[in-house]
């Protein structure tokens, strides 16, 4: 089987640099445009996103024709107190600069997830997505989630491994993957980076 994972199009926020987790905001005009040169695929009649509209609204736009089905597992994170700001706003904030230099972003974050939880409850929806669906006899599975959402999967279950940030997307980029699931658990190999829905 193979999974393919599309990053949401562009926000506001994302374009100005700011932590975009639980905030639920739309596509900017940018955003949609870039979606739109993406390119798009009527013939996916199924795409998993999250219940944030710039999942939804990308899906829309590059798998037209296709049923979302919301997985809340996916997600993004939630920033706490550090949602909606700049690294360069807060640079001076005694809670973020713990957070980055004492925790590597990896320890909570105040009124927050804390990233290590994150990833263990996006992994944990996506295995069990993946298992229905290779239960089920599907060829392909399509996600268009969060940036950190697929860096927490690839991070966990991509071979060869590589490190957590190494797996950061562009908006509107995607991998494909092929799932291999055995005795060992599940792995995906075969990656390739996607600049575009078809290729």
């Amino acid at each position: 089987m193979l999974v393919y994972l599309f990053r949401h199009g562009q926000t506001a926020r994302n374009a100005a640099g700011r932590y975009v987790g639980s905030t639920d905001e739309p596509l900017c005009p940018l955003g949609m445009e870039t979606a739109r040169a993406a390119g798009s695929d009527p013939a996916v009649r199924e795409v998993l996103v999250s219940p944030l509209r710039r999942t939804q609204m990308t899906a829309a736009i590059l798998f037209p024709k296709a049923e979302q089905r919301i997985c809340t597992g996916l997600r993004e994170m939630t920033f706490g107190d550090f949602e909606g700001r700049s690294a360069q706003e807060m640079a001076d904030d005694p809670d973020y600069r713990y957070w980055v230099e004492q925790t590597q972003c990896m320890g909570p974050c105040p009124h927050g997830d804390a990233t290590m939880v994150f990833q263990h409850r996006v992994c944990a929806a996506f295995g069990r997505e993946v298992e229905q669906a290779q239960a089920a006899g599907q060829e392909r599975l399509y996600f268009v989630i969060h940036g950190g959402a697929i860096m927490s999967i690839m991070h966990r279950f991509a071979r060869p491994e590589a490190p957590y940030y190494s797996w950061l997307l562009q908006n509107c980029h995607g991998y494909c993957c092929r799932v291999s699931l055995d005795a060992e658990g599940l792995t995906l190999t075969d990656v390739r980076h996607l600049e575009r829905v078809i290729p």
